[in-house]
């Protein structure tokens, strides 16, 4: 074989598309392809240059005796800094060795980048197996049935709670299943626990709302349980299901509607924000006359009279708490009638939405009851009129503000002449007849703001807004008034009246001494021959 020469040598290495070059028996590069240039930064300027300026290693590296041999350096760069290198190095006789220079640097960071995402993929690995694992473990904690799908509706978890709740696929159960072969599985296993007329509709429905991004629904099983299906897509298309068994919930909602319908109470449910009524009781359609199904057309202050509807639906969307009943609210029925009501008010939260419960109170009694309480306890149950007690406080309060005013009024106190015979004559039922048509005709008398009271037995009084100067003006009128015969079971009865007269200032605006002074007027009257008045004047 022949030998290579310088020649040959530069030849050769000029082919390498590497890095290369040749140096001579001195160490002086003699030549240096583009890329041994490129990977210096030295330019074109290596030729006929120590190649020790390249290599500082160069004399350590030659010593070999080998004729071609690899071996790693360090290269000086032309900003000074250095990087590794390996040489493989080539003799061509005693005057010529030829150098192929490979950066290290860019293969060692190679390998170091493929080593380290070979661990990250390794720990990538083992952190899902893990992750899956994980998940595993919380679907099984979950109280509820449960599976998770992937984006083709292939099973990838359930828990044992679901295996449990559909025995007739578990052994079917497998991850990368598709959920529709399942739904096959359990149609033709004749066993599956839900009630299907129609199989093939029963899947397409089921497939269809599987797909949905949210899908609710209740179902009803064979052995009476009841299940809720809650499915959700997941972001990545796939998709979760909880089936959860509302076996007693709806068992207290069947016993909540039985005690709601039956409840002797007016009951209501409406919505806490638009207060439209959403269920009413039996009860309810009693009391205010509508339809059911009318009454869940309206809201629940629709029945209020006036400006309380405004009122209660004000307070209703503004409860925080349950609420007791304090006020009494007017209501009218369909057919026009008003009812007194007390409503308590309780929250029912259901998610998202909340729910009033009302139950409706019906005082219309006690309220007539005791407005008709209050009436007895300021009126005259025989005549109707205001009693002693209500003459009093209303002379007070008139004294007080024609104290203030500077206004005058008078006091008429009247007692009733030849009263007593016909209570013996004819009986007292006659003498209740009596004073009722005395009573009448004493209001007839009367000016606008007067008032008359029956103070006991036959005496009454009367309470006058004018001056001094016109009280004998009503004197007259009632002393004329019931000097007429009084008919009664076809017999015309006779009487008279004496009347005393006090007035304010003039008489002071103390009420007792205002009375004490009308009292001694009518006495003088009666003392002057009956069927008179008199007048109280005070002392010079």
């Amino acid at each position: 074989m022949t030998d290579f020469t310088g020649a040959d040598a530069l030849m050769l290495l000029g082919a390498v598309p590497v890095a290369s070059l040749c140096v001579n028996a001195g160490g002086i590069i003699v030549f240096a392809n583009e890329a041994v240039s490129a990977m210096s930064g030295a330019g074109l300027a290596l030729a006929r240059t120590p190649v020790s300026r390249l290599l500082p290693e160069w004399h350590t590296v030659s010593n070999a005796s080998a004729k071609s041999f690899r071996r790693e350096t360090l290269l000086l760069r032309g900003d000074g800094s250095v990087i590794p290198v390996e040489l493989s190095i080539v003799r061509f006789g005693e005057a010529m060795t030829g150098v192929v220079i490979r950066d290290l640097i860019d293969e060692r960071s190679l390998e170091a980048m493929r080593l380290e995402l070979e661990q990250q993929n390794e720990e990538a690995l083992l952190e899902a197996t893990a992750a899956h694992r994980r998940l595993g473990f919380f679907i099984d904690m979950l109280p509820q049935a449960a599976c998770i799908f992937d984006a083709e509706d292939r099973y990838i978890l359930w828990n044992e709670k679901y295996a449990a709740l559909y025995p007739e696929i578990a052994g079917h159960l497998r991850p990368g299943i598709p959920f529709r072969e399942i739904l096959e599985i359990s149609l033709a296993s004749g066993d599956m626990p839900e009630i299907i007329a129609d199989p093939d509709h029963w899947i397409e429905e089921r497939m269809k709302r599987h797909r949905l991004a949210v899908s609710q629904e209740e179902q009803m099983l064979r052995d009476g349980r009841w299940l809720r299906h809650d499915d959700r897509r997941t972001p990545d298309g796939g998709a979760i299901g909880m089936r959860i068994d509302i076996t007693d919930l709806k068992r207290r909602e069947e016993s909540f509607r039985l005690l709601f319908d039956a409840n002797p109470m007016p009951m209501m449910v409406c919505d806490a924000v638009t207060l439209d009524i959403l269920a009413v009781n039996n009860a309810a359609v009693r009391l205010y006359g509508f339809p059911a199904g009318a009454m869940q057309q309206k809201r629940v202050t629709d029945f209020h009279a006036g400006n309380e509807g405004e009122r209660l639906g004000t307070m209703l969307r503004a409860l925080e708490g349950d609420c007791e009943a304090r006020t009494v609210w007017h209501q009218k029925t369909a057919d026009g009638a008003e009812h007194h009501v007390l409503i308590y008010v309780r929250i029912i939260h259901e998610e998202p939405s909340r729910r009033l419960l009302l139950t409706i109170a019906d005082v219309s009694d006690r309220i007539r009851a005791e407005a008709h309480a209050t009436h007895l306890a300021h009126h005259d149950p025989l005549t109707g009129l205001p009693n002693r007690m209500q003459f009093r406080q209303k002379l007070e309060s008139a004294l007080e503000k024609a104290a203030h005013d500077g206004q005058e009024l008078a006091v008429h106190y009247l007692d009733l002449d030849g009263f007593k015979p016909v209570n013996d004559t004819f009986g007292h039922a006659t003498g209740d007849i009596l004073l009722k048509q005395v009573a009448e005709r004493l209001k007839s008398v009367l000016r606008k703001g007067d008032l008359v009271a029956r103070l006991g037995g036959d005496e009454f009084a009367i309470l006058q807004h004018a001056s001094a100067a016109k009280v004998a003006d009503i004197a007259e009128r009632c002393i004329l008034a019931l000097g007429k015969p009084f008919g009664i079971a076809n017999r015309e009865i006779g009487i008279s009246v004496s009347i005393g007269i006090a007035v304010a200032p003039e008489n002071g605006f103390d009420p007792d001494e205002l009375m004490s002074a009308a009292d001694s007027a009518l006495y003088q009257a009666k003392a002057s021959g009956k069927s008179t008045w008199r007048r109280s004047r005070t002392a010079a």
